[in-house]
């Protein structure tokens, strides 16, 4: 328990803030002049860097079905600390799988960051935000991997937002 002393709980203080940014708080990279993004197919209405962008409204859709590849390149190396994705789904339900991967200096791939996946639901789960703390120095090029259903590749891959800070 937090705050907790073996004798009991410890009283909390009052802090005052002094300004409104969290300790915590990320600062995104600007995805959309620091790296080329390419995507294996795209909606011409909803493309890959829609899901880079601020706008809620604005997202990236594959425009064929099946497995989808998103891929970010670096103009500069970066060292990343966090990675996070939303993924909105509200119309069908399935279980969607993505998979990181990164490389640095010249190419070479150092491996998967994660592979993950979740379940849709239009009655329940229609949003999935996966947010990760990483530390993965000189960045050159990440990729992403979505499967949009693991049970029928007529689905269509889609990502909401994608931050990298």
């Amino acid at each position: 328990m937090i705050g907790a002393k073996a004798g009991g709980v410890v009283p909390r203080k009052a802090v005052k803030r002094t300004n409104s940014v969290q300790p915590d708080a990320p600062t995104w990279l600007d995805l959309r002049s620091l790296a080329h993004a390419r995507a294996s197919s795209e909606d011409h209405m909803h493309r890959i860097d829609h899901a880079l962008s601020a706008d809620t409204q604005a997202h990236w859709r594959a425009a064929e079905p099946g497995e989808q590849v998103i891929e970010l390149h670096f103009r500069q190396p970066h060292h990343l600390r966090r990675i996070r994705l939303v993924f909105v789904e509200k119309v069908a339900g399935r279980t969607q799988q993505f998979t990181i991967r990164w490389s640095a200096r010249r190419g070479e791939v150092h491996g998967e960051v994660v592979r993950q996946q979740f379940n849709f639901s239009p009655s329940g789960a229609t949003c999935e935000i996966e947010d990760y703390r990483v530390d993965l120095p000189d960045v050159e090029r990440l990729e992403i991997r979505v499967v949009p259903d693991i049970g029928d590749p007529r689905a269509f891959a889609s990502l909401t937002h994608l931050q990298l800070g």
